[in-house]
């Protein structure tokens, strides 16, 4: 295994509130996102759910996304969450975020699916929700198999419990975590950083980009495995820069200052 560094994030939240000259919360937050992703020059972004803040977003912001993936050159693995989850309504249905670029990869598979990215040395295991209930069980069908030569990591957007909660849904369970056999578990649903260790896997709550989300800070999860130390988890704090513009589609230099 190789030494690779990652960005964690999720709950970014994207709506109708889309300005080319004087962008929203959401997409400052996004923009930083992937400014960040390229100052660091990680080997990979995972996003856990919840790009968009409901399902009924129009052109202006599914343009606004892709322009914004489409700045990267790493692999980005995607899965959906409550707010933009894969129902029959999905916005998913008529927006294609791998349309950004051969670099993005969107986990559809709502029983769940495992990606192989052999030049990293890297399994990425998703699952979609449909929808969000107290029988959706975001880790379920989580294959405890692994590749001893491979990092293992996992994603799923969920609220972890340690006892009872059973009035809530999509449940995540530090059993659940201890039994995956990741390395890494990145989560989306939680809007504040908060990372465990269960069993031999590290967990983590990237918190959110979107300050209109509750939190105070915009953070995101930076991930580094290490052969040597294992996995280290810290969160990244955000900065907006209120004056910040999105270019026109078409330019080359989309999402610039």
């Amino acid at each position: 295994m190789r030494e690779l560094t990652l960005l964690h994030t999720s709950d970014v939240h994207l709506d109708d509130r889309v300005d080319e000259t004087r962008p929203s919360t959401g997409q400052l937050g996004f923009m930083s996102v992937i400014d960040k992703a390229l100052e660091l020059d990680v080997d990979m972004l995972l996003l856990a759910g919840d790009l968009f803040d409901h399902n009924r977003v129009k052109e202006a912001c599914l343009g606004f996304a892709s322009e914004q993936l489409a700045r990267l050159s790493c692999p980005v693995v995607m899965i959906t969450g409550n707010h933009d989850c894969l129902a029959s309504y999905s916005i998913y249905h008529k927006y294609d975020p791998c349309e950004a670029g051969s670099h993005i990869h969107f986990i559809r598979d709502l029983d769940g699916t495992t990606l192989d990215f052999p030049d990293l040395g890297l399994r990425v295991w998703g699952k979609s929700m449909f929808d969000h209930h107290p029988e959706n069980k975001p880790l379920a069908g989580l294959p405890v198999e692994r590749r001893d030569d491979f990092w293992m990591l996992g994603m799923a957007h969920g609220y972890l419990v340690d006892r009872g909660a059973t009035m809530f849904s999509s449940l995540i369970t530090p059993e659940e975590i201890a039994a995956s056999g990741l390395d890494y578990l990145a989560m989306g649903h939680v809007h504040v950083y908060q990372s465990v260790v269960h069993g031999d896997t590290c967990a983590a709550y990237c918190g959110s980009p979107n300050l209109e989300q509750g939190a105070r800070e915009m953070t995101a999860a930076h991930i580094t495995l290490d052969p040597a130390t294992g996995v280290t988890v810290a969160p990244i704090y955000l900065d907006i820069n209120p004056d910040k513009t999105v270019v026109e589609p078409g330019h080359a230099s989309v999402g610039l200052y």
